[in-house]
């Protein structure tokens, strides 16, 4: 066990009600607490005290600096992740900036740093591109999700011999019960006695740069991509909402503007286990976020995800299933009747595919916790 006097500290994004990133969280916990008593756990979010009664660790504001330093004080090692953390390419671009303060801070008190699953990059800009380099030479070890990310460090000449790629750790999330009154109120259970011709499809759709340069003329494709589903294919779908607050207001604006008003919305806010059982419930995920084509690999469920950032296409390519993937710019009617055709013709292969790499990846993100009980047995207690 830790030094009754020390703790450690983790640091993501976290506290936003992100289903990806607190899914991460849970995992992380989950997992840290066979080890390390949860009140020596210290997580820094934007909601301290949800995050304190959600998972029974202490928490501090990750914009309280002079807390953060106090605690840091008191820090066995300081963990950076998961997730889509550093890079410049969504946000408000302070992400790089934020979290590589963070090491740097670590660096001066003199705490152990982990990069733990992360996906690293883009990042476009030069000055954070070398703000991560020279906060790289203070991470004792980096555990990444994707081969490209080590490639992007290796190209930044972060010359890190501790680099090493295994799985995302939400591969680890176990399910919960959807609460009896959602299954109630949208008829969940009836679902299973739809007509097997007929698509059963959840859609998760986040705005982002891209879409809000021609956000009017995105959501009317969108809409007419989900109207085409319905009418073709008489499907029956549902919106789930992965970062409730951000992601409402899109999906409004797309269902406003569908003929079909079938379509349902889970305005419920669910956590990621919950989230997790509901994406078992459909035949077919359409997913911009990431953990939804996570949940659905989890799930052994085909999906169209859609690219609008390279930790989605990084990804599906882990997979080997790249014809899944859909670029957010070429989004169409006949482009996603193109990928449904495939799904149809390849769908014992996908499905064979997918049982095959949640194994692999479900055993790659255990060796995560593998590394960091094995770093702090030998960098904290001093065990060999």
């Amino acid at each position: 066990m830790i030094n009754k006097n020390k703790s450690i500290m983790i640091s993501g994004y976290y506290g936003f009600d992100n289903c990806g990133d607190e899914a991460i969280l849970m995992v992380m916990i989950q997992e840290f607490s066979k080890y390390i008593p949860k009140e020596k756990i210290t997580v820094l979010s934007n909601q301290p005290e949800k995050t304190k009664d959600l998972y029974q660790v202490d928490s501090i504001l990750r914009t309280d600096l002079l807390s953060i330093i106090n605690k840091l004080k008191q820090t066995s090692v300081i963990i950076s992740g998961g997730g889509g953390l550093l890079q410049d390419v969504t946000g408000k671009g302070f992400s790089v900036l934020y979290y590589a303060g963070l090491i740097f801070l670590a660096g001066l008190f003199k705490v152990p740093a982990i990069v733990y699953g992360q996906s690293i990059g883009p990042i476009k800009n030069k000055f954070n591109q070398l703000l991560v380099k020279n906060a790289f030479k203070n991470v004792n070890l980096i555990i990444v999700r994707d081969d490209e990310s080590k490639v992007f460090l290796e190209k930044m000449n972060v010359l890190n011999k501790n680099i090493i790629v295994n799985a995302d750790i939400a591969f680890l999330l176990k399910k919960a019960n959807i609460p009896n009154t959602i299954k109630k109120k949208y008829e969940m259970d009836k679902l299973s006695f739809i007509d097997n011709n007929n698509l059963k499809i959840g859609i998760v759709i986040r705005n982002c740069n891209d879409i809000a340069k021609d956000y009017e003329k995105k959501i009317t494709q969108l809409a007419k991509i989900a109207d085409y589903l319905i009418e073709k294919h008489k499907s029956t779908l549902f919106f789930i909402p992965f970062q409730s607050d951000a992601d409402i207001a899109i999906i409004k604006d797309i269902k406003n503007k569908m003929k079909f008003t079938s379509a349902r919305i889970i305005d419920e806010k669910l956590n990621p286990k919950e989230i997790l059982s509901l994406i078992s419930e459909f035949t077919l995920i359409i997913g911009m976020r990431l953990h939804s084509i996570i949940f659905a690999t989890i799930n052994e469920i085909p999906f169209i995800a859609i690219e609008y950032n390279s930790k989605v296409k990084d990804y599906v390519n882990s997979l080997s299933l790249n014809e899944l993937l859909i670029n957010l710019n070429q989004l169409t009617v006949k482009n996603i009747e193109d990928k449904l055709k495939y799904i149809d013709i390849n769908e014992k292969m996908i499905k064979s595919r997918l049982k095959e790499k949640r194994i692999q990846f479900e055993q790659k993100a255990s060796l995560n916790t593998y590394l960091f009980n094995k770093f702090i047995d030998e960098n904290v207690l001093g065990r060999n």
